[in-house]
């Protein structure tokens, strides 16, 4: 029986690191461990977990881990094809061998490896040596591991599909095609119809605006205030016969 099939986890802890945060008071301290959990049996996970004492720190990874954990293809205890995995600055390529070759990977990778069920595998670090970038970079390319039949669906799958299907319209029956002409012929008497009562209404408007103007002018004409010049014929009468005033 497998660790699977008995409800148990083969776990192995890839680091343990003191960290430290400033606060307030001082300086606080913590562990961070990294843990990968494994039933060698196509299933493995990790994580990453801070406590303030090692052995909870430990404790509390392994519970994440199994909650992380995620099916592997194994083909003849190795992988099925070379991969590449990526994480940050670190990358790791993953080559499938034969039997008798075992694990030929340093400790992070190794780890990972082992807990997943593969038995014969060469790899190669290609960035940064981290360990927990490592790790997370080989899981990384376990998850875009594939089987040959996974590969033939996708195949097929993509061959079905036309690439300019979604530019293309879909094929109409002559029933649609009626409510279709029926639909249009509507939203085009309704934008008609707006179109008319929108000019009723500017014409409308611009009649009541000369019928105001004209009322104005109107009223401006009836009531419009006379005002009389003076007479001055009588004094320029006077200023004209001087001697007859006089001869009085």
């Amino acid at each position: 029986m497998t660790l699977l099939e008995k409800g148990e986890y083969d776990s192995v802890l890839v680091s343990l690191r003191r960290v430290t945060r400033v606060m307030k008071g001082g300086k606080r301290f913590r562990f961070s461990a990294l843990v990968v959990v494994g039933d060698g049996n196509g299933r493995v996970g990790a994580a990453l977990a801070k406590a303030p004492e090692a052995m909870l720190a430990i404790r509390k990874a392994e519970e994440k881990a199994k909650k992380n954990m995620f099916s592997v293809p194994i083909v003849n205890e190795t992988i099925p094809h070379e991969i590449i995995g990526i994480n940050t600055t670190s990358k790791v390529l993953l080559k499938p061998a034969g039997s008798g070759t075992g694990i030929i990977a340093s400790m992070p990778v190794r780890s990972v490896l082992e807990k997943a069920g593969y038995k014969n595998i060469l790899t190669k670090s290609l960035g940064s040596n981290n360990h927990i970038n490592l790790v997370w970079a080989t899981l990384d390319a376990l998850k875009k591991l594939k089987t040959k039949e996974q590969q033939l669906e996708i195949l097929q799958s993509q061959e079905t599909k036309d690439p300019f299907e979604k530019y293309l319209k879909p094929t109409e029956t002559k029933e649609q095609l009626k409510e279709n002409q029926v639909k249009n012929q509507q939203i085009n008497t309704e934008t008609q119809k707006k179109a008319e009562n929108q000019l009723k209404s500017e014409q409308q408007q611009k009649n009541y605006d000369k019928s105001s103007f004209k009322q104005k002018d109107n009223f401006k004409k009836k009531y419009k205030p006379n005002y009389k010049k003076p007479n001055n014929t009588s004094k320029e009468s006077t200023s004209e016969n001087p001697e007859n005033n006089n001869q009085e």
